[in-house]
């Protein structure tokens, strides 16, 4: 946050923004979220000075004698002077609120960065094809999972004409899960629903059967199952 920056959320929080430049503003604090909150804490602390006085309209000619005296040569470009001054203004607010109100409260404290979160690790499985259940053109295949999206990635299958592969998660002790249909002809991605992400971690196996078209017409494979392998850290 520049100092441009903190002095126009001043400006905002003290009100005294119009036209172009409210809009402008108003507009930032929609979609700007460091903006926003800088906002906030210029409200938040300058908000008992608000309560602590009555309303009082300023004198009429006050505003013609203030940009009489901006205006005058050699003064300083009234957007600059504007700029620093709420940034100014605002400072004396805090020290009026100081005096008058009390130590009601500190002056904001600068913003702790939070440290981002490591991603999990990516899950990978290698399935290979079970014992008894070799074919031609039959070969391993591999799997990654995105624990994340609860993505899984997986390359493409070789399906006999007219039937279907389907992918299944079996949790260690569990019963087969499907995850969705496999493509013959590319790697497939398939976004698993929130429910099932329990089943993607480290020793879920994954399994290939072929089925019907469409897939298995049961909750477990009703075809051989033609590949197989456990999750593992990647």
């Amino acid at each position: 946050m520049t100092p441009d920056d903190q002095a126009l959320a001043a400006e905002l929080a003290l009100g005294v923004l119009d036209g172009a430049e409210l809009a402008a503003a108003r507009a930032r604090l929609a979609g700007d979220r460091a903006f926003a909150a800088e906002v906030a804490r210029w409200e938040e602390w300058l908000a008992p000075l608000a309560l602590a006085f009555p309303e009082a309209p300023p004198p009429p000619d006050l505003e013609a004698r203030v940009l009489a005296a901006i205006d005058t040569p050699g003064a300083a470009p009234r957007a600059g002077w504007r700029r620093w001054g709420a940034l100014a203004l605002a400072g004396l607010a805090a020290a009026v609120l100081a005096l008058v109100v009390g130590p009601l409260r500190a002056p904001p404290p600068p913003p702790v960065p939070v440290p981002a979160r490591p991603a999990p690790a990516p899950l990978l499985a290698a399935l290979t094809v079970p014992a008894g259940a070799e074919a031609p053109g039959r070969a391993p295949l591999a799997a990654a999972v995105d624990r994340t999206s609860g993505e899984v990635r997986i390359a493409a299958a070789t399906v006999p004409r007219g039937r279907s592969a389907e992918l299944w998660a079996i949790a260690e002790g569990g019963a087969p899960v499907a995850l969705g249909l496999l493509d013959a002809r590319r790697p497939t991605r398939l976004v698993v629903a929130q429910a099932q992400r329990v089943l993607l971690r480290a020793g879920t196996t994954l399994a290939v059967s072929i089925e019907p078209p469409g897939g298995s017409p049961g909750a477990a494979p009703t075809g051989p199952v033609v590949a197989a392998g456990a999750l593992a850290e990647g």
